[in-house]
Order: C-alpha cells, then structure tokens, then sequence
C-alpha cells in the first residue's frame, strides 16, 4: 500500500483501477453456457446431483425448503437477529413504498378525440438470487423481495445456495421468512440461475432475475438475457471514498476494509486532497486488518484494485469519480451534502462522516443491490420500478380517428403496407 498522484498513475493502473473486476472471464462462459444447458435440457436432475456431489446423497430430501427446515433455522438464531431484521424491514419497506409509481393519471389529448397514457403493472412472477458462497447475506433477502412485494409480484421464487450442513444458513431463511417467502430452493450458481431461466420440474420459470454473485451467476444472468430479463450485471463489490483534510483516517480505513472483505476481486478507493489523510488511512488500515477474521481477501482486494491517491483539486476527485463510476461513494468532507451535486454516476452515495456504507448495506432503508464495473454510468438502484414495466394505452372517438386518417394512410401508403392503410380507410366506408 502507498500514496501515488493520481496524475501521476501509469496508463496500465490506471485502466487496471477503473477498469477492476469488470468483465467476464472467457474462460468461464463456455462453463456456464454448458451448465445453462444442460439445466434446460435435464431440469431437476442437474440440481439434485449437484446438490449430492457436495452434501452427500444422504442429506437430499428436497429442493424446496420445508417448513421444518424454517422452525429450526428459528432456532439457531438470536433475539437479537431477529429485532435487527425487524428494523431492517421497517425501514427498507419505508424506503421502498415511497418509490411506487404515481398512479398513472396523466392523460395526453394528442387530438381532440384521441388519448394516450401509460399504466404501471407488476411483473407476475419474479426470481431472487441470495448468494452465499463465501458471506450470508439475510440482509440481500429484504433488499431483494420487499421491493418486489411492494410493487405487486405475485409470484417470488428465492434461490440460494447451501452451505456445508446441506442447508441454507439459518439467519437467511429466517429473514426470508419474515417477510412470508415460501418458495425458497435450496440451488446456487449458475444451476440456480439456470433453473429460474428455463423452469424445472420444482423451479418455476420467472420472467426476471435479480441479485448479485459471483462471476458465475453474473456470467449466467447475461445469458439468461438470452431469454428474460434481469435487473443488471451485479459483480464485485466496490467503494470509493472521497476525503479532504476534515476527514477520520480511521473511518476511511474502516470504511475501505468494510468492502474489502467481501472478497479478493472487492475494489477499495480513497482520493483524497490531503497527503497526510492518504498517509494516515494506510497505517490505521495496517492497524485494523490483523483484527479481522476476513484479513486475507480484505488485503488481497487492495492489492488487486485498491488506490490511495492525492488529487490536486476536489473538481479533479469529481472528474475521476464520475469516469470510476463506483457502486458505493461515500463523501468525507467539509459540505458534503453540496458535493453530491456534483457526481452523476455512482450507485449509492453516503454522505458525512457518520454515514458509513455498512449502514446502507443493512438499515437506513436504501437498497444495496447497486450496479458495479462502471454500470452505474447507465443502470440504478434497485427499487420498486425493477419489478414493474409500463404499459401503453391509447383510445380513439371516430372524430379523432377522422383527424389522423390521413396522416396514417399517406405513411402507411409510403411503407407499402396496404392493410395498414385499409384499416384505417374501412372504418370511413359508408355500408
């Protein structure tokens, strides 16, 4: 770890730190296409096997979690688990409420007798990837189906993998739970998104995908677009912080090891105005990471992709953020809030020292499943419009047909599409 200019990076880091993890490896699509296929063509029985190769066929009883599997996931949680979901849901589904659509009563008379709207609708059945390879992430089931039961889903299947006891960990099921979730498979990877691509003989087909995972159900969701839809290419996890000389160099440490930790290919940024914050963030970093048990990917992912810079100038940080586009930015400055008007593409922004990104990660309400690998230079947040799409309405009198009769025959006539033409002219045809 050291402090570089930012200006003065080589082009080759340079490209390495904007570029990170993004991408796919082209070694793993043909994987993951074959895997695809083959969960086409065999359904459950590509699921099932996998499931005994790396639990034992003696712990095989179903892919859908039973509710005995929930009463003693209750279990080996604590009072305390439970109480922090409560709040989490609370406030997720506050958060999420706030974002339903607007009842669509906005009529456009484009003529006298003719009206065109749009109408928002749920999309009927949705599917919810949880990972939980190498972390488990209760708090991935909120973020992932309150949205959708607030927009109206009828149908929510959840995906997760199993663990090494053959069962889903317990604090997930619990939280999937509490929000009323009884679809829940036990099926990770890219069988998982697979399944909910195609449908099984257990695993209904969705009509979109959502959550984020590994470089192999993030291959499996671009080829699921292929056939449905998903909510965007989710891969690793990302924070950039911008820092003046006002900011706590053991928040910031805090901070970057928080993201870190989720793995080795996790991508950790500090640019800052101030060499001394740079300096002092690099050795409270040193400080914290031997107390942590996720020391190892937390130090590898900063080797990989992780920057300590000094900008000249907060317009440079801005330059950089907006070209970075990250997943997570948080803003440690002095008037703060004024500087988010100045970033058009980051994911999540957290603004002031108190607002870490851990506590959007879990409770202030916002979701964390963001865009990632620059993608939030052009896809959101994930809200309650991911789970709906709009629907185009339009009505005609005959008087206002009348005033575009012409206009639709003239161009239908241009397009050598005569029944486009006569659909229109009929109507004026005195029997």
């Amino acid at each position: 770890m050291k402090v570089t200019k930012l200006k003065d990076l080589s082009k080759n880091d340079y490209q390495r730190i904007v570029k990170r993890s993004a991408g796919m490896n082209p070694e793993i699509m043909p994987k993951v296409r074959a895997t695809m296929e083959a969960v086409r063509r065999d359904g459950d029985k590509v699921l099932v096997d996998d499931y005994k190769r790396r639990f034992g066929e003696e712990n095989y009883t179903s892919l859908l979690v039973s509710n005995e599997e929930i009463e003693q996931a209750y279990k080996e949680v604590s009072k305390e688990f439970i109480s922090g979901i409560k709040q989490m849901i609370k406030n997720i589904t506050a958060v999420h409420q706030a974002q339903l659509p607007e009842k669509m009563d906005t009529v456009v008379n484009t003529e006298k007798g003719i009206k065109v709207w749009r109408e928002w609708r749920p999309i009927e059945r949705v599917g919810l990837y949880i990972p939980g390879g190498k972390a488990i992430y209760p708090s991935s089931v909120l973020m992932s189906a309150i949205p959708a039961q607030i927009a109206g889903c009828k149908e929510i299947i959840m995906c997760s993998p199993a663990r090494g006891n053959g069962q889903i960990p317990a604090p997930t099921l619990v939280a999937a739970d509490m929000i009323g979730l009884t679809k829940i498979y036990k099926t990770g990877g890219a069988e998982a998104i697979a399944a909910m691509t195609f449908g099984t003989e257990s695993i209904p087909n969705v009509y979109k995908i959502f959550g984020a995972g590994n470089s192999y159900v993030t291959a499996a969701k671009m080829l699921a677009l292929e056939t449905i839809s998903i909510d965007m290419p989710a891969g690793p996890s990302e924070v950039f912080i911008i820092a003046d000389k006002t900011a706590n160099p053991a928040y910031i440490a805090a901070d970057l090891l928080a993201d870190g930790e989720h793995g080795e290919d996790s991508a950790c940024v500090l640019i800052t105005t101030s060499q001394e914050i740079a300096e002092k963030t690099i050795k409270e970093i040193e400080k914290q990471l031997p107390q942590l048990s996720t020391e190892a990917r937390a130090r590898e992912s900063i080797r990989r992709y992780g920057l300590f810079a000094v900008v000249d100038s907060l317009d440079e940080a801005f330059a950089f953020t907006n070209e970075y586009a990250p997943e997570h930015l948080e803003i440690m400055t002095k008037n703060a809030d004024s500087i988010v008007k100045k970033i058009t593409n980051a994911g999540s922004v957290f603004v002031g020292n108190w607002t870490s990104k851990a506590t959007g990660d879990y409770a202030t309400g916002a979701n964390h499943v963001l865009p990632t690998g620059g993608m939030a230079k052009m896809y959101p947040p994930l809200g309650v419009d991911a789970y709906g799409k709009w629907m185009q309405v339009q009505k005609c009198t005959k008087d206002g047909l009348r005033k575009i009769k012409k206009s639709v025959e003239t161009v239908a006539a241009v397009e050598q599409l005569p029944a486009h033409k006569n659909s229109v002219s009929i109507r004026f045809i005195k029997s």
